[in-house]
């Protein structure tokens, strides 16, 4: 989920190795004959020394270091070595990982090929066609004879989390794209139940690399869904529709009866026949302001689903979110209004975001941004009425910046008395700030409408400034952007400097104003070739090259990303040696963007794979390993069972219970956190009604992590992410830190994408935006 993440085995560990994190890296693990599964080689896997050999090779998962992985360790007759092997290699990835990945697939352990077939399923680039042949051919072997029992395992990996090799092989058939991709997961769409529903997410993958299916695929899809006497509907099958922007339109007829009769059989599948309906043009608005109204028939995450659907659907899908505003607003009654709390806030609030204009609901807007906050009421209560009456306000304000309802909508930090909401001055409150700086953005900032822009973006609440930064990217008028841009980028906050950087990168001329710009606005059309040259801020500059020297900056890839990104950007020539030292990074993402960043400065391609910014292309590939990153602390007192964590929030007591046996490294760490009370009084920054909630931010803006603890590595899983999974929340590969989400609702299209952490219990989905976490404890 996007966020916004010494043990005496390490002297066993290699000192060079290789490390594959991306589908670019090219190394592949040592060559030589692979002993024999019986040899003397293999022997010290069996018995006491395989659990030290699983903790040496979760070392070489950890360090990226696919040479580490050895042939034998792949034919240990141990289970739990072979797993572990397998893990690796699957979370590793690229080239490296392809030999040993390729022979972990005909292992007889489904355990063993789920993870090659998960990993090779990240690591086809450039070889999609021979990977789905092997995965395909895979499966008709394991169809071929019944499913070994699981092996005896003295390893660690005993005991963790069931993997399912059918879902594993189908899903890395449509994730690799090949050209039979598609024809292959059609055909098994008519096999068993379990294996048609994995296809179908499968297409659904396919569906998000591509973004076309065929149409034969389209119908073969609805066929499925409806069912037919033999066969009961497959509600499954709708998924991939719902991640098409555009169907053909021959199929939306189809798609609008079959999705309407699935919305009549309950299931975590049902919230697919939502969002297929989105798809089926004006005509499934009616049925999906039904499912958004009827509370009680629909879960909140389906009726929320149903709110983002209708604003796909034009003037027929406004209409019916104006009515349905007006019938779930609240009544202004203090005991009514305690009712706030609970999941269905987020389905109105998700109504609002949805409408594009006051409209038809102007009436019922007016009474919310009115809406009188209960006399000593919670803050959880304030915070919630504060949201109501924003989202209505900045409704009605249309551009009007200063309008009265605007300025007074968050009572979560009133005015002093007697004071009136003054517009030159940022309002109080996060919730009131950011739907200010959003009407802000909606004309153009010039005159008095920039000096209160100048006032969001300068100081004030954090997402707020943020937001403010943000709007430079896409209004060319502001005035005075590089001094804005470069205070920001001093801040101590990661977010505000990347959201500074980011606006660089995507913009790079708003550093940079020419001497006499105002004068050269008076020029002639046929004088701008005197006109002086463009140059980079100092203040920018000088702010981006402190920040690349910054050690600690390091350890944080999304910033240091976005700031490399703007350094390349705008050509800075004096990070040139500081690029060329992040090409040695052990961070993937990292090495990227530095190889690009540099690529910009020297006008050719430049890759960074092997740790060195070396001439990229099919002559040029690196000759030498990439380098490898250290084993995390975490790994030398790992947690060894699962722990569970309670939650004292604005929302009530919650729970989860993280479960180190898929990502113990990841789950050590957030033990570790809350141990230490870094949770409490944090900030869940992060609801999105219907989908998920997320916490653990440092500044409660969805950046950054704790001090002096590097991002994890991803410890991902072909696990699915169901209702109440708990995640760790990410900004690119190997980027967790201290974030964590819980889901509302099932989502396929998260499945192996992040590492699953545990299983959370309560309404999760009960809590807003700024919430607060008040204490955590563990219980082991």
């Amino acid at each position: 989920m996007p966020r916004r993440r010494s043990s005496p085995l390490l002297a066993l560990l290699l000192s060079l190795s290789a490390s594959a994190a991306l589908p670019s890296c090219s190394e592949q693990p040592a060559s030589g004959p692979a002993p024999d599964a019986g040899s003397s080689a293999a022997a010290p896997a069996v018995s006491a020394g395989a659990a030290e050999r699983v903790d040496v090779l979760l070392a070489a998962e950890q360090r990226r270091a696919a040479v580490e992985v050895s042939p034998a360790d792949q034919q240990s007759r141990d289970v739990g070595v072979r797993r572990a092997a397998a893990r690796a290699l699957a979370r590793i990835g690229g080239d490296a990982a392809r030999p040993g990945l390729a022979r972990a697939l005909a292992d007889e352990d489904d355990e063993v090929v789920a993870w090659a077939a998960y990993g090779l399923g990240f690591s086809c680039k450039e070889h999609e066609a021979d990977t789905v042949s092997a995965l395909v051919a895979r499966a008709l072997a394991r169809d071929a004879r019944a499913a070994a029992p699981p092996a005896a395992s003295s390893g660690a990996a005993a005991g963790a989390t069931p993997l399912d090799a059918g879902g594993a092989l189908a899903r890395a058939i449509g994730r690799c794209g090949a050209e039979a991709s598609e024809p292959t997961l059609v055909a098994w769409l008519d096999g068993p139940r379990e294996r048609a529903i994995h296809a179908a997410y499968a297409l659904g993958d396919l569906a998000s690399i591509k973004l076309k299916l065929r149409e034969e695929t389209l119908v073969a899809l609805l066929n499925l869904a409806s069912g037919s006497a033999a066969s009961p509907p497959v509600p499954e099958a709708l998924y991939p529709i719902g991640r098409l922007e555009h169907v053909p339109l021959t199929v939306i007829p189809r798609i609008r009866d079959v999705a309407t009769a699935r919305l009549a059989e309950a299931s975590d599948a049902r919230l697919f026949a939502v969002r297929a309906l989105g798809r089926a043009g004006e005509e499934a608005a009616s049925e999906l302001a039904r499912v958004l109204s009827a509370k009680g028939v629909f879960t909140a995450s389906e009726r929320a689903e149903a709110a983002r659907a209708l604003k796909r659907l034009g003037p027929p899908g406004q209409r019916a979110l104006a009515d349905a505003v007006a019938s779930l607003a609240p009544s202004a009654d203090p005991i009514a209004l305690t009712s706030l709390v609970s999941e269905d806030f987020g389905v109105l609030l998700t109504a609002l975001d949805a409408l594009a204009s006051a409209g038809a609901a102007r009436k019922a807007l007016r009474d919310l941004a009115a809406l009188p906050p209960p006399p000593s009421a919670p803050a959880a209560i304030l915070r919630r009425v504060a949201w109501l009456r924003c989202g209505a306000a900045r409704l009605l304000a249309g551009g009007d910046y200063r309008d009265p309802l605007l300025l007074g909508c968050d009572v979560t930090a009133p005015a002093e008395p007697g004071s009136k909401p003054d517009a030159g001055a940022p309002v109080r409150g996060s919730i009131g700030a950011r739907a200010v700086v959003e009407v802000i953005g909606r004309d153009a900032i010039t005159g008095a409408r920039l000096a209160a822009f100048r006032a969001y973006a300068a100081s004030g609440d954090l997402r707020a400034r943020e937001a403010a930064i943000e709007l430079i990217a896409s209004h060319e008028e502001i005035a005075g952007a590089p001094d804005l841009l470069a205070k920001a980028l001093a801040a101590e906050e990661p977010g505000l400097v990347a959201a500074a950087a980011e606006v660089i990168a995507r913009q790079p001329q708003r550093a940079s104003e020419a001497p006499g710009q105002a004068k050269r606005k008076r020029r002639k059309r046929g004088d701008e070739k005197d006109a002086p040259a463009a140059v980079t801020s100092p203040a920018i500059e000088g702010a981006l090259l402190s920040i690349l020297d910054r050690p600690g900056a390091r350890d944080d890839p999304e910033l240091i990303g976005a700031v490399v990104d703007a350094a390349g950007a705008l050509s800075l020539k004096p990070a040139e040696a500081r690029l060329e030292q992040l090409c040695r990074s052990s961070h993937p993402t990292t090495r990227a963007r530095a190889g690009t960043a540099l690529g910009v400065l020297r006008g050719r391609k430049i890759a960074c794979d092997a740790g060195l910014p070396a001439d990229a292309g099919a002559a040029g590939r690196p000759a030498v390993a990439p380098p490898v990153g250290e084993v995390p602390a975490e790994a030398s007192a790992l947690v060894r069972a699962p722990a569970a964590l309670v939650f004292d929030t604005d929302a009530g007591e919650l729970t989860m219970t993280l479960d180190p046996s898929l990502a113990p490294v990841a789950v050590t760490r957030f033990v570790d956190l809350a141990r230490s009370g870094y949770y409490d009084g944090k900030i869940v920054h992060r609801v999105v009604p219907g989908f998920v909630t997320q916490f653990g931010a440092p500044f409660g803006d969805g950046a950054g992590g704790p001090p002096g603890k590097p991002a994890l590595r991803c410890e991902t899983s072909p696990v699915a992410f169901e209702p109440l999974r708990v995640g760790v929340a990410l900004a690119g590969r190997d980027t967790g830190s201290s974030q964590l989400f819980v889901m509302h609702a099932r989502a396929p299209h998260l499945d192996g994408q992040y590492a699953a952490v545990g299983v959370a219990a309560g309404p999760w989905a009960a809590l807003a935006d700024g919430d607060v976490i008040r204490s955590v404890k563990v219980r082991n």
